[in-house]
Order: structure tokens, then sequence, then C-alpha cells
């Protein structure tokens, strides 16, 4: 499926960063575009004509695009999804305001939850009931049925989610919903027992409920795309990432919208953690400083996929790549409370007006403007020069910051640039320390336009020593779409007492969903000889309301004492002890399909010549003097070669800075390393 030349697409708040890699050679060409919010797949479209263009690259060599996008993401947290028509069981017609009893912070008198998707106007109970094994207590009659249609038409809304009790047990009434919806109207209608086949109502309904509100959007969004790059690249088709770090073709995401909410992100994660596995590291944090904001993950050994996870406050439960995301990036806008206490986002400038050095019409200083004012960026080779950089409109924003601190510009943008960085190490810490890990222990990658920028500062405040720059810093995360695999999680609640009698049903289950993960991956061009399957139970002791996620390996025949001592062992390991003698339970199934891994030729560093500095740069330092610092074009370095700071390294896509008692050595994998000078 697989073939010579393909582009990935990462569509941030601030650019659209685009990257062609052919996988036999390693060559790999980049581009940045300025994002467009109101329609994304203009700057998609625009990005990938800009690449071609630039570099000679004829369309009909390209085979496949795959894109990560925000549709989900910004819909989410803006609101600007779909109107929903909830369908519940008679008498749970409230359960999204009913939700749970959590708060995040239980000492708070005016705890808030977000509001419903859907008003109370939008709910609709139908007259149906099912027992808790799935057997009908009220059947689901055909006066039933021809009551809920007439209700979803005088309403007038274009997508129905539909989350009857226990349907995770027997889907039945269910579908016979779904089907009468689907010939009668033509709204965009969607099941719980196809979303999310699992007990818990609340998380059930919330998801079926987002699914049926992004969908439309999403599957809309996709469609315009696609058309768009069909006329572009006639030989190339198009996959979209998701959540779960996997990709799938953008044709079969109807349905399955939901598995894009933060498709964004995913790819970051996966680029970053690719170029540190190629330099055999272990334990990397990865850091992705856009223009609007920076996600952050811990990982020791592997990426971790969540089973779920929260946007906007609203429960997303859906495998997703572990990843925690703050209001942090170039575009982050600086300002000063009521009581004269600065502040660093997390509001953003975006792509317009964009930082106030832009000249886009931004007032506005921000972490770009500081570190303009600081000497750290050029404002002739922003973006390779693509984007000039107004050292004057920046000074006079930050000095706006200055006049109300009483303090030099200077001394603001170097406050602006403290403060941004400790949010991020506070970041950092919750990931690491509030979970058990020392960030020493770990590597720095940073990427994204701005993450190199500020890597030796972070990596001073949380005392790491070693930082790792990928080649291409700005277009890692679309790195990421075209290092990834196709991907299906797929998942069944079955709550059976753990043992012996019970694992015909286990193993009956976990086969059904390996057949049906497989079938999903052939629908997609994968052979069931290139589909790699994961097992996994999720386990608990009777009584718990929390459960722990077991690996099952499929060639072992004691299911029973494989699953419960693996338990038994996990949980004792992650709380401090175990239960002996308690009942445990089998709760979720979990199969986990993906296509076998491609094949990824790192790129390699031009065969330079040690290079000389082009020139030097008065920056100014954490300790608030200043200093000329030599300045490098990161593709005339040469393997090898060793840059004492302060320095500073430019390219097309971001410029690094090295502080004092830092040194940076070129590595002809591309990758830069950036050690602290312990001498």
């Amino acid at each position: 499926m697989f073939t010579m030349k393909i582009i990935g697409v990462d569509v941030g708040g601030t650019f659209t960063d685009v990257i062609l890699t052919d996988t036999t050679t390693g060559q790999q060409y980049v581009h940045k575009v300025p994002s467009t919010p109101q329609s994304q797949e203009i700057a998609v479209v625009t990005g990938i004509e800009g690449l071609l263009r630039n570099h000679n690259i004829t369309p009909d060599d390209i085979s496949l695009v795959v894109h990560g996008t925000t549709v989900a993401t910004n819909a989410m947290l803006e609101r600007k999804g779909e109107r929903v028509v909830l369908i519940s069981t008679e008498g749970l017609e409230d359960i999204l305001e009913i939700g749970r009893q959590h708060r995040e912070d239980i000492y708070s008198v005016s705890a808030s939850r977000p509001e419903p998707l859907v008003i109370r106007e939008d709910r609709i109970g139908v007259r149906e009931r099912l027992d808790s094994e799935g057997t009908p207590i009220i059947p689901l009659t055909r006066d039933s049925i021809d009551h809920v249609v007439t209700q979803v038409l005088d309403l007038g809304s274009k997508s129905i989610a539909i989350s009857l009790l226990f349907s995770f047990r027997n889907p039945s009434h269910e579908r016979l919903l779904l089907k009468e919806l689907e010939e009668r109207t033509e709204a965009y209608v969607v099941a719980s027992s196809d979303v999310l086949p699992e007990f818990r109502e609340f998380e059930r309904t919330s998801t079926t409920v987002l699914e049926a509100y992004l969908g439309p959007l999403v599957i809309g969004y996709l469609e315009r795309l696609d058309a768009s790059l069909r006329s572009l690249l006639a030989n190339s088709i198009l996959a979209v990432m998701q959540s779960n770090g996997g990709t799938m073709l953008a044709t079969q995401a109807r349905g399955r919208a939901i598995g894009l909410a933060i498709s964004g992100l995913a790819g970051g994660v996966i680029g970053g953690w690719q170029i540190a596995k190629q330099n055999g590291i272990e334990k990397a944090i990865t850091l992705d400083m856009g223009g609007t904001s920076c996600d952050i993950s811990a990982i020791i050994g592997d990426i971790i996929v969540k089973p779920d996870n929260e946007v906007a406050g609203l429960p997303l439960r859906m495998p997703s790549t572990d990843v925690k995301t703050i209001g942090a990036g170039g575009g982050s806008i600086a300002w000063v409370d009521d009581v004269g206490i600065l502040h660093v986002g997390p509001q953003s400038a975006g792509a317009v007006p964009g930082p106030a050095a832009y000249g886009k019409g931004g007032t506005d200083a921000t972490v770009t403007d500081a570190n303009l004012v600081l000497g750290r960026l050029n404002p002739n080779y922003f973006l390779g020069g693509n984007v000039p950089l107004d050292i004057d409109l920046a000074r006079a924003a930050v000095s706006k910051i200055a006049t109300v601190l009483n303090m030099s510009i200077e001394e603001a943008a170097l406050g602006i640039i403290r403060i941004s960085t400790a949010n991020m190490v506070q970041a950092i810490r919750e990931v690491t320390v509030e979970r058990g890990s020392d960030p020493r222990q770990f590597v720095l990658v940073p990427f994204g336009g701005a993450g190199s920028t500020q890597a030796v500062d972070i990596a001073d405040l949380l005392d790491i020593d070693l930082i790792l720059i990928p080649p291409f810093p700005g277009i890692t995360s679309a790195l990421g779409l075209v290092c990834t695999n196709l991907r299906v999680d797929l998942m069944r609640t079955i709550l059976k007492d753990a043992n012996v009698k019970n694992e015909e049903n286990l193993l009956s289950t976990l086969n059904e969903l390996s057949l049906e993960a497989k079938s999903r991956l052939e629908e997609q061009g994968v052979s069931t000889a290139d589909t790699k399957l994961t097992w996994k139970i999720d386990m608990r002791y009777g009584g718990q309301s929390h459960e722990l996620s077991i690996p099952l390996n499929q060639e072992v025949g004691d299911v029973t004492s494989q699953s419960v001592g693996h338990f038994e062992s996990l949980h004792e390991e992650s709380f401090g002890y175990k239960l002996d003698g308690r009942k445990v339970e089998w709760v979720t199934v979990r199969v986990v399909a993906q296509s076998s891994a491609k094949e990824y030729k790192p790129y390699k560093h031009p065969e330079n010549e040690e290079s000389l500095p082009i020139g030097k740069r008065v920056v100014l330092l954490s300790d608030e003097s200043t200093t000329e610092a030599n300045v490098y074009r990161r593709k005339s370095l040469g393997n090898g070669q060793t840059i004492t700071g302060p320095s500073i390294i430019e390219q097309v896509d971001t410029t690094t800075y090295i502080a004092s008692e830092w040194t940076a050595e070129q590595q002809a994998d591309g990758t830069l390393w950036v050690r602290r000078d312990t001498r």
C-alpha cells in the first residue's frame, strides 16, 4: 500500500506544516504556510502545492497523504458542532446533566460543569428496557419507534445519537431505531453499541453524543479535502491520524469521527518518539511547542495509549495517546492582571492577527515578540525569510507590558520568556514527577516552531542535561504522520468473574473482535499477513469502580491464571497492596490491530565541511547581561561539528538557541545533540 513518496500535513493553530519523505532514500522536503482557521483545507492544499512547486516534484509521484487535523478538537473547544437529538431509554433523558460525582476541586463552593451538548428539549425518551444481562423487560414496539421518529422529524436536527440502557449487552433495540431513522431521515445517526460498546452509561452516552456532534463537521471537511486532493494528486489516497496514534483512510471515517478528537496532537508524540528511538533513547520527554499550544508527553519504552481522555471538560471514552496540552506557544499573549502579576497565555494571537511582529494588526506582546526582542530570532530569516518580522512592532508591544510593570523592554521580554518556560516546566512535572518519574533521567526532545528556541531554558529549570533536537523541529508533528501505521481499536464490556468457566466467553469475544479488527484493516488495504494483533483486558477486584488494563498473551492457554496473576502484581505495584482471596473480574476486553511498520529511513544530513558562523547577534542572557552570539545556518553544519554557547542556529522551520555552558553537536542523521557543559 505504501510506496515511494508520502506527504504528511499537520494543521496547527498558527501554521500548517507539510513534509514529504521518500521512504527508500530518507530524503525529506519541508514547507510551512499560515493556517486558515475558517477553512483548514485551504492551507492544506496551499501547503502541498507550495512544497511540490518549490522542489520540482511531480504530483503524480505522491502515493499517500496523511493528515493530522484539529477540526474535531476545535469544534469541541469552541462548541461549534452540529445540533444533536439524543434518544435514550425513558427516564434517562438527563444522564448528560447527572454525570458523575467528580469535581476537579472538591473544596470549591462554586464548582461548575460544562453545559451538556444536547439541550433538554432535544432529548427524547423511548419506551423500552433491558435488564443488566441484556434481556428485554419492556420490548421496543412499532408504536414506540414511530413515536420517536415523529418527534425527531418535528425537531428537524441533522444529527441523532442513540444510547439505550444496557445496549452494550444487547444492541437489538438500538439497531431497530438506527435502521428506521436512517431510512426515514437524512440525519447523521449513530448508536452507542457501535460507537462505544462499554458499560458506564454516562461515558457511553457522552461519547456517542460527541460522535453525533462532530460527525457531520468532520466528514464534511474530509470530503471537501479529499475532493481537492484528488484533483491535485491523481495517484494518492488520503488517510487521517486518529487519537490512538494510528491512521485510517478518510473514506472510512463515517461513524468514527470521534476517533479524530485529538488527531492533531498524536502526530507530534509519534514524530518525537521516532527521533528518540533512532538515537537509542529509552526515556524521552517530547515537547511540541507550536504557535498556539504546547503538547507534552513523557515516554518510557513506548508511547502510552490511554482508554479515555477529556477535552474542554467533555469526557471522551476513546483510546488516545497520552499527551498533556497547555496554552503555551509562540503566539501566547502576555498580559498583566489587576494586581500587577504577569501572565503568558492561554490566550493566543493565532495565525490571524498573529504576534505583533508579523505586522498583521496584532498589538499584544507574545512569546515570539519577546524572543525577537531578546535577539534569539532573526527578523529577516523567520521561516527562511518567508515571514519577515518587524522588530519595532515587537518592541512596541512588549513596551506596553514593560510600562505597566515599571521595567525596561528587555526585562519585560525576559520575564515573558521566564513565565512561558515555567508554564511548560510545570506541565512536564505533572507528567513525570507526579507519576513517580524523575525528569532528570529523561532526554528532552523539543520541536514545533518554538520548542528548540526555549529548550535550554526548560532543561535548566528541570536539571536535564541532554536535549535532542530533530532535523526539522517545526515539521516533526508532520513527520509523525508519515511514520505511523493504520490502526483499529475495538472494545466490548463483558463483566464476568475471572475464572475458568468464563474463559470460553472471554476468548470468543476476543476472537470475534479480532476478526472485526482485521476486517476493518483489510477494508483499508492491509493484508492479514501484515496485521499485528494485541489483546488487553480491563480488570478489577469485585466492588471496585476502577480497572487496570492487563496485556494478554494470545499464545498462553491458561488465560485465568495468567491474567489474574498479572493483575494482582500490577495492583500491588500501582497501589501498594493486593487483596488475597478477593474475587477478580474481567470487565472490558480490548483488541488492537495494526498494520506492520512501514520502513522508515532516517534523514541524512548533508556531508558538509565544518561551517563558520554567518555572523553575530547581540542576545540578552538569563542573568540580564548581553553578549554577542555566533549565528549558524543548520543546513551548512558539518557532521560532528560542535558549537559552543551562546550561539544561535537558524533553519527554515525554527531557531535553536544554545545558551552559555551548553554545547551542540550536529549528527549524520540530521539530529542535533545539545549537552550541558559539565567541565
